[in-house]
């Protein structure tokens, strides 16, 4: 998806024969095929003459091998010959029926001989024997030419010479003999004369042996040669097989060349555009003032601008290495599937590399394939942190000239309130003093009375107090501040909301460390602030729940909220009420703002008003279990020790 880096234009002539052979280079494939055919007919000249120096030596050994056996045959019937004429009985007038019965001759009759004659010492004949004149004996059809005969003399050693006898034989019945059939099947065999005459010959009708040949003299028969010659004529190199397919190769190989030195010419012209074309696209892209990027469907990034990278901090090959985890690494917030498939976008928060969180509007669109096939998502990404700034800038003015109002209103009330209610709380403060001491001057008073009137003094000095205050806070006037005891002020409060926190059906535990040093506060908005935090306690446990508890908790901060050189000390009311709903301190503690029907949302913005004029810290979280806990952290005084305690 990234546009491949345009390679910088060079006019200096590349040297050498690197420049030819670049232009040349799609003839490659031709030279190497060219190369390969030259090989290939070598190879089959080579082969061709090996061959017929195998063929011509294998033609030679069977002539000779075939001399031999002939040979051999001729004189194992020369030896038959003379054992019957060996056996031949002294002439008689029957010299035929004599010829005939003897075993060696009816068996050379039955095997090769055509003929036997018996012959005197003058040449006249005594007896004769055919073929033809046997029964049972397989007739033979006798060869055209020449018929051959072997001699064996009639006398031995006992008597004189008594003639000799003749047998007559075919030449053709030798050679085409079954024992020689792969011979035939392969040759042409040949018994020719000196004169070149044949005397038998395996030729087939129509059909010309053409192939090597060779000749040599037949010892069996006197002035004979024997000659074989191959049927089949070895083909010439350059017609084989091998050799017309490399041609055929050659003239494809040539075709397929030309069409590539086309296509070679089509895709330098497709990819000069292209370059351009990639190098107009990678300069709107990087030029654009808006992030540009490409992610599959897994979320592995594909593709970012340079204004992207920018955005986040990251470089395009930092991002491609985390894979799918890119988004944790720079979204606080991932869009779902329906936001990226809106038109009109969606913000979201992203977290730069150097730790600030920029505000970003995010346009995403289906990326496509070229088959219509989805393959990811294609996103625009604009940068509104400032916009949203300056938005968040002007509504906080508003609100702080609407709260500027509504306070000048409030101050207006409470300065009239104060003036009017002054005089009133005073003479309730006295006369409620004034019962009080008169009923503990009666023995007969009743103690109740005498608690009621002195709590209705107490509420009442409270109440002129907290008018006191306000006249204060509204002339300007600087806070008085005392050493007290943070465990009394938060058990006087706890004293005063008694009756509430009884009506209520709250069971309040109190645990104070009695070892803490005192604080330098202003008594009185201490005490309101710890009783404001309880009756919202109470308040959050209105529903009926079982073993409504709330635990009120003093003592030593281990983690100062802010660094100081100051010890602290955390005062913590602990309710089981549903809690926050996740609102932060900040959302709680805006005036005006209020999760009870009835309340005015002032309470506590004015309780941290309170702790802030001290210098102290006001924190609200949710529990785990349910519940929530409100805490508020003031400095300690330096100058005083540990109160010490009954």
């Amino acid at each position: 998806m990234t546009a491949p880096p345009i390679a910088p234009h060079s006019d200096a002539p590349r040297s050498g024969w690197i420049a030819v052979w670049g232009r040349f280079l799609w003839t490659t494939p031709l030279l190497l095929s060219v190369a390969f055919t030259a090989l290939v007919v070598a190879w089959a000249q080579d082969n061709d003459r090996i061959e017929r120096e195998t063929i011509k030596r294998t033609v030679m050994a069977d002539t000779l091998s075939l001399e031999a056996q002939l040979a051999g045959r001729i004189e194992t019937e020369t030896v038959q010959l003379r054992a019957a004429a060996v056996r031949l009985p002294s002439p008689g007038p029957d010299g035929s029926r004599q010829l005939a019965a003897l075993p060696e001759i009816a068996a050379g009759l039955d095997r090769r001989w055509l003929s036997v004659v018996w012959l005197d010492t003058n040449n006249r004949i005594v007896g004769e024997a055919r073929r033809s004149q046997r029964t049972g004996t397989q007739r033979l059809p006798q060869g055209e030419g020449i018929t051959l005969h072997l001699v064996a003399a009639t006398n031995d050693a006992r008597r004189p010479q008594t003639g000799q006898l003749i047998a007559r034989y075919d030449p053709a019945d030798l050679i085409q003999s079954k024992d020689f059939w792969w011979l035939a099947a392969q040759y042409e065999v040949k018994l020719v004369t000196g004169l070149d005459q044949v005397i038998v010959s395996t030729e087939s009708p129509g059909r010309v042996a053409a192939g090597e040949s060779y000749e040599m003299a037949f010892t069996a028969i006197p002035d004979a040669r024997l000659r074989l010659t191959r049927r089949t004529r070895h083909l010439p190199w350059f017609s084989t097989l091998p050799v017309v397919l490399m041609v055929g190769f050659l003239a494809l190989i040539t075709v397929a060349t030309l069409l590539l030195r086309r296509q070679i010419s089509q895709v330098a012209k497709a990819e000069a555009a292209w370059r351009s074309e990639a190098a107009w696209r990678q300069s709107l892209e990087e030029s654009a003032l808006v992030g540009l990027r490409a992610r599959d469907l897994d979320g592995r990034l594909l593709f970012a601008n340079r204004t992207f990278c920018e955005l986040v901090g990251y470089s395009l090959d930092e991002l491609i290495a985390q894979g799918p985890a890119v988004d944790a690494l720079i979204q606080t917030r991932v869009g779902t599937a329906a936001q990226r498939g809106r038109r009109e976008g969606y913000e979201t928060r992203w977290r730069h590399r150097d730790g600030r969180f920029i505000d970003v509007m995010v346009f995403e669109s289906p990326l496509v394939d070229g088959l219509g096939h989805q393959v990811g998502w294609m996103g625009s990404i604009v940068d509104v942190t400032e916009r949203k700034r300056l938005e968040e800038l002007e509504r906080r003015q508003r609100e702080v000239l609407a709260n500027h109002a509504r306070l000048s209103t409030l101050g207006e009330v409470a300065s009239t309130l104060a003036h009017e209610l002054n005089q009133p709380l005073t003479s309730i403060v006295s006369y409620s003093a004034g019962i009080a001491k008169a009923l503990e001057r009666k023995p007969d008073a009743e103690p109740d009375l005498v608690a009621a009137a002195q709590a209705l003094s107490r509420h009442a000095s409270q109440a002129g107090g907290i008018v006191h205050r306000i006249r204060a806070r509204l002339a300007r006037r600087e806070l008085v501040l005392e050493a007290c005891d943070i465990n009394g002020i938060v058990s006087d409060a706890v004293s005063l909301l008694q009756r509430e926190i009884r009506r209520a059906g709250v069971d309040v535990s109190l645990e104070l460390d009695t070892h803490l040093p005192a604080v330098r506060v202003d008594r009185i908005g201490i005490e309101q602030v710890v009783s404001n935090l309880l009756r919202n306690a109470c308040d959050a446990m209105t529903a009926p729940l079982h073993g409504k508890k709330m635990r009120v908790r003093t003592g030593l901060c281990i983690e100062p909220p802010v660094d100081s050189v100051l010890g602290w000390i955390t005062v913590e009311i602990t309710d089981q009420g549903p809690g926050l709903g996740g609102k932060d301190i900040e959302t709680l503690t805006e005036p005006f703002f209020s999760t009870k029907q009835e309340g005015t949302g002032l309470g506590l913005a004015i309780c941290r008003s309170i702790l802030e004029s001290h210098g102290g810290v006001l924190h609200a979280r949710d529990l785990p279990g349910g519940g929530a806990r409100f805490s508020f952290f003031l400095p300690t005084d330096p100058t005083t020790t540990e109160v010490s305690h009954p």
